[in-house]
């Protein structure tokens, strides 16, 4: 056996350290110990953005194309393998669809027509409400957003801190969900599920509109720009100072104004009615 050096040894000692340290999830410290989901929004700040007002009966034509989806999936995949091809992206997320996924999908658009399209229950409601487990209910609202029929968002509210967590300064509360049916998967309905298309002149005034806006936002001032689009508090504070600083010395490359243009002349304003050259 060959003598160990006492670099070789080192190394065994870290790495036997490395092994035995425990790990977050991440694979990195979590100090906070705080049981909150990454991409959470503080719970009353955006809300009023996300929900959708749902036109009368929209919450059971969704429902109705869903549960249409659920019941032609198979002919979709034998459609596929008639043809001896696999399935293309729409169909594969055509085909996600379970019953389990549309139980839970039926209780979340029933809450949308009674509660004003505002849809926030746990967990433990959704698993009461369509007769389900919890595992079933993870399940089925994964396939549910991954189909397109689904968006949500985690939801933190503010805290005290807990003695076991002295440094948690929020906690998780409730998702906030909508609904909708993608046109992706429109064309597996049938002919009356579909949504009547648009005419020409509104896709392309609606294609104009999209247009103008986005070349309005080209000349947004860097302070505009963190206002509309930097959510977190410390992050915007920090990134205002440095804008305005920005914009003061953008400021200050400008050349001098003309000192006499706003003086008041007899025959006009500015140089005009001054001078007969100007």
């Amino acid at each position: 056996m060959g003598a160990v050096t006492l670099a070789k040894a080192s190394f065994m000692a870290l790495d036997r350290i490395e092994r035995e340290r425990p790990r977050s999830r991440s694979g990195g410290p979590n100090p906070t110990r705080a049981h909150v989901h990454p991409n959470s929004r503080k719970a009353g700040t955006f809300e009023d953005d996300f929900f959708y007002s749902y036109a009368k009966g929209e919450p059971d034509r969704l429902y109705k194309q869903a549960a249409e989806l659920l019941k032609r999936k198979n002919a979709v995949r034998r459609v596929a393998r008639a043809e001896g091809r696999q399935l293309t992206e729409d169909e594969r997320l055509a085909t996600l669809i379970t019953n389990t996924a549309l139980r839970v999908f039926e209780q979340l658009t029933t809450l949308a027509r009674t509660c004003a399209g505002k849809v926030f229950p746990t967990w433990e409601w959704i698993e009461a409400a369509a007769g389900v487990s919890r595992a079933s209910v993870g399940r089925a609202l994964a396939a549910l957003a991954r189909m397109g029929l689904l968006d949500k968002q985690r939801r933190c509210v503010p805290i005290d801190p807990p003695a076991d967590r002295p440094k948690a300064r929020n906690a998780q509360t409730s998702n906030v969900y909508r609904m909708r049916f993608p046109n992706r998967l429109a064309r597996f309905l049938p002919r009356f599920l579909r949504p009547v298309p648009l005419p020409d002149d509104v896709v392309q005034r609606e294609a104009d509109r999209i247009e103008e806006i986005e070349a309005m936002r080209l000349w947004r001032s860097p302070r505009q720009v963190v206002a509309e689009e930097i959510e977190d508090d410390g992050l915007r504070r920090v990134l205002d100072s440095l804008a305005i600083a920005i914009e003061k010395q953008e400021s200050q490359k400008n050349g001098q104004p003309l000192l006499d243009s706003y003086v008041l002349g007899a025959d006009g304003v500015g140089l005009v009615g001054q001078r007969s050259n100007a």
